[in-house]
């Protein structure tokens, strides 16, 4: 009976997670945490995005409300070529978050099903292990800590196996393509970090496979696996290329071993293996040094390593493999120092997403054990009685730790309006902002009210923005390379002519700061003021406002130039000399010694996303700085004419402008992601072409 029923299994697994998770997706207001991701930062990336797609602008390249302006579509953790964010383009934000936590939980659901029952014996038993890897305390956790880019991976390394291992025994056309879409999907998903994990693993899989495969056939099988790679890097690319010129400009390509490890776990930890420890969700980062894999599974993970050892020792391998790997150790500092790439990330309980698989599947071996003794004893019935009880153990146990902590409010509850927005909302007269405190404008709130601020928390920050910042606060250069970093907190102003050049014409703070000696003179205060405190949730808190005296603006001419040669010889002109008095880096114009300093002014007309635009009066041949972070996509026309853009004062823009009334025009473009297409659309092609070779071959058979 189960046999004939099994195709329906998948469809029960569906249905089992909406059911779950029916309060997530059913009701208005947005899933809300006190240490949501998704409140914190992420949503004012998909907020930005719809404004942008709203406005007629597509999706944005530019995020101008981070860090006086970094990447958009380039931030990994923005997503936006992941197919199921598209629903952000077509549902409000709220609707769109709580039903793209839904799907990536029965993904998740779907994605293990079909990679278990190759393994496991009885169909129900496959069941029980999708639904505990869909409904497990990991996966959970990470949805109440708002990881929506952390989470698609958990869902997707599942089917990335499946799809590795049919191309591995039978390599044919429509394998390739299935593993390179697999492939595809898990490169453009937000968590660069497990995706790496997950080829990690897919690539000792098949490494433990290839035993398996007669020598004749390794070289068609290394075939497809080569040609489902270049095919999946190539569907890939609009996403990947982008984030790779990303990647080499930020601060990550100086690595770091303390920030690697960054609070590694210890061996105390590990009781956390029967226990979450979690406080009820109340003790801080719970789910980080977090071992709990879900205490009914072991059981039925031992029952297995004693009657299936053969099925069951490979998994308890990789499992405590990956377990091991998270603790600092001599082979962590070995792997950090001679495998590429693994030292760019942080937090090695990461890896324990990955160890999560595994884990279910050894107890799902276990399963199998009890649900064919039982089918042999009892019959098909009781078996089916025997997995709706091993199913509702440990649903039962995901559940009560975490389904009452899952919890929406409206979005005016999770994103409260800041003090001062008019003064502060992005328009050619307001400028940017900069913010003293986390809590007077939460950083990733700035995105979602269209606030341009030079702080911010991303995983990538630009290199040269990073430099410029810490000369900006303490007026000298580091002596040593600047280590990763991930939050830009201004804490002192060292040099207020730096912060006046990337034109922030507000301050504001929660505590009174004598700023009136810099030039910035109090502009309001507001006490009482709801803002969402990362940890703490929604709190209230006095707000203080100031307003620049003697802005530089937007855009300013300087009073000199001094070309300079590497960036090096940059950043000690940046400290030495005052922003009026600018530098460009790989200086080569000709109207150079035409160069006469006579000023003019120079006003914003349009201060849009990712286009820009000012009127400007010369009265002489001038070299204007603008206050926009340089990055390669930047490009100029002066009235209407291609402008040469130059790095200027180590982080910003400048160019040369003639005598005269001129209007400046400035775009933020991506080469690399017209690039990406070309190869994607080139992909696709084909990936049509050879599926209709195969279908057409199959039909002539």
């Amino acid at each position: 009976m189960l046999s004939r029923r099994a195709r329906l299994l998948p469809l029960l697994t569906l249905a089992l997670g909406a059911v779950f998770l029916l309060r997530l997706w059913s009701v208005s207001g947005i899933l809300y945490s006190t240490h949501s991701d998704m409140v914190a930062v992420l949503a004012g990336l998909r907020a930005l995005a719809q404004r942008s797609i709203d406005a007629g602008g597509g999706l944005p390249l530019w995020d101008p409300s981070c860090n006086a302006g970094t990447p958009a579509f380039a931030n990994p953790v923005a997503e936006y070529a992941f197919p199921l964010e598209w629903l952000y383009r077509v549902l409000p934000l709220d609707r769109a978050t709580n039903l793209i936590f839904t799907f990536n939980v029965l993904l998740a659901g779907l994605s293990m099903h079909l990679f278990a029952r190759r393994r496991l014996e009885h169909p129900l038993a496959a069941l029980f292990c999708a639904v505990a890897y869909m409904l497990s305390y990991r996966l959970l956790s990470q949805i109440d800590a708002g990881w929506m880019a952390a989470i698609p991976i958990y869902c997707l390394t599942p089917l990335l196996l499946l799809a590795l291992e049919c191309a591995l025994e039978s390599p044919d056309i429509r394998r390739t393509l299935a593993l390179a879409a697999v492939l595809a999907l898990c490169a453009v998903q937000g968590l660069a970090q497990g995706t790496y994990y997950a080829l990690i693993g897919a690539a000792i899989f098949a490494a433990l496979k290839m035993p398996r495969i007669k020598t004749a056939d390794r070289t068609r099988v290394a075939l497809t696996l080569a040609s489902g790679a270049a095919l999946a890097a190539m569907l890939s690319a609009p996403s990947l290329l982008p984030l790779f010129e990303f990647a080499s400009l930020s601060t990550r390509t100086h690595a770091s071993y303390a920030f690697f490890l960054n609070n590694a776990p210890r061996l105390s930890d590990l009781k956390t293996l029967l226990d979450p420890f979690d406080a009820g969700g109340a003790r801080p980062e719970y789910w980080e040094n977090n071992f709990y894999f879900g205490v009914t599974l072991y059981p039925l993970a031992v029952l297995a390593c004693r009657r299936e050892w053969k099925r069951a020792r490979w998994l308890l391998a990789a499992g405590l493999v990956c377990i091991a790997l998270c603790f600092d150790s001599p082979v962590l500092r070995l792997l950090f120092k001679v495998l590429p790439g693994f030292h760019l990330f942080r937090r090695t309980t990461r890896l324990l997403t990955l160890a999560q698989i595994p884990i279910v599947l050894l107890a799902a071996v276990g399963a199998d054990v009890v649900l064919k003794a039982v089918e042999k004893r009892r019959g098909a019935r009781s078996a089916a009685l025997a997995a709706a009880a091993l199913i509702g153990l440990m649903a039962l146990d995901s559940g009560l730790r975490m389904l009452p902590r899952l919890k929406d409010v409206p979005l005016g509850v999770a994103f409260p309006k800041p003090a001062f927005l008019e003064q502060l909302r992005r328009s050619p007269e307001n400028g940017r902002v900069a913010a003293l405190d986390r809590t007077s404008v939460p950083y990733g709130m700035a995105g979602y009210y269209g606030i341009d601020m030079v702080n911010g928390y991303q995983p990538l920050n630009l290199r040269h923005y990073a430099e410029y910042f810490d000369v900006l606060q303490t007026g000298r250069v580091r002596s040593t390379d600047p280590a990763p970093t991930v939050w830009t907190d201004l804490r002192t102003i060292a040099r207020p002519d730096l912060l006046r050049a990337l034109d922030v014409r507000s301050i504001v703070a929660n505590r009174a700061v004598p700023l009136e000696e810099i030039g910035y003179a109090p502009a309001g205060l507001r006490n009482d003021v709801p803002v969402y405190d990362f940890y703490r949730g929604i709190v209230r808190v006095p707000v203080h406002l100031w307003r620049d005296l003697r802005p530089l603006g937007p855009a300013f001419f300087a009073s000199s130039l001094r070309p300079v040669r590497s960036e090096a010889e940059s950043l000690a002109a940046l400290a030495s000399s005052a922003a009026t008095k600018a530098s460009a880096l790989g200086w080569d114009a000709p109207e150079g010694a035409k160069l006469d300093f006579a000023g003019g002014t120079a006003r914003m007309t349009q201060r849009g996303i990712d286009a820009y635009a000012y009127d400007v009066d010369s009265r002489g041949w001038n070299y204007l700085v603008l206050s926009q972070v340089w990055y390669p996509g930047w490009r100029a026309r002066l009235d209407g004419r291609a402008a040469r853009l130059y790095r200027t004062d180590h982080a910003l823009l400048g160019c040369v402008v003639p005598p005269g009334r001129h209007t400046l025009r400035l775009k933020m473009t991506s080469p690399v992601l017209n690039a990406g297409l070309a190869l994607c659309v080139a992909a696709l092609l084909a990936s049509a072409f050879a599926l209709g070779f195969a279908l057409t071959g199959e039909s002539g058979a």
